[in-house]
């Protein structure tokens, strides 16, 4: 089973938060709107719960899980949710690029790259990587950049659930 196929199959929407901790991060909301410019679409929304930081007129959210948009969409019905590529400012890809394998990567940086700006939120260092389904893909913010330039902007955002800082970057 590819990552694709567990997330597209994953009906009971395990994974997208840790269980029980619907915002496990501090201050996420204040630093997504500080990171992203204008129109957002969001790339593997889940269920939405980062869609409500952002003006319904001015977000798209996309995943590839039929679930998680049937959630999304009771949940937040005033935000818009897709299984297509959007136009935005902002293509927001959170916690997302961490379950695309390695060698996926580069062309999803291309993907990425047809957007003005870019903002990218995981916590970053190859240490958290781990095995098994879904596989977890951290990668230095370094590898990011390889592929778009340093960061215009770097916002620390503390995650005490796993006793660290994630990291959203943009470009």
């Amino acid at each position: 089973m590819t990552p694709d196929d567990y997330w597209r199959g994953n009906a009971r929407l395990e994974h997208l938060t840790p269980i029980g901790q619907r915002f496990p991060e501090v201050g996420l909301f204040d630093a997504l709107r500080q990171a992203c410019r204008g129109s957002v679409f969001e790339l593997g929304c889940g269920d939405g719960r980062l869609s409500a930081a952002f003006d319904p007129e001015r977000y798209t959210g996309m995943d590839i899980n039929p679930a998680a948009l049937v959630r999304a969409r009771q949940s937040n019905p005033g935000h818009r949710f897709t299984t297509e590529w959007q136009p935005a400012d902002t293509v927001m890809a959170y916690t997302v690029l961490l379950h695309v394998p390695d060698d996926e990567l580069p062309a999803m940086m291309r993907r990425l790259q047809a957007y003005p700006r870019i903002v990218i939120g995981e916590i970053m260092g190859r240490r958290w990587r781990t095995p098994g389904l879904p596989p977890v893909f951290n990668r230095e913010r370094a590898e990011y950049e390889a592929f778009l330039g340093p960061a215009r902007e770097v916002i620390q955002v503390p995650y005490p659930y796993y006793g660290t800082d994630l990291e959203l970057c943009a470009w």
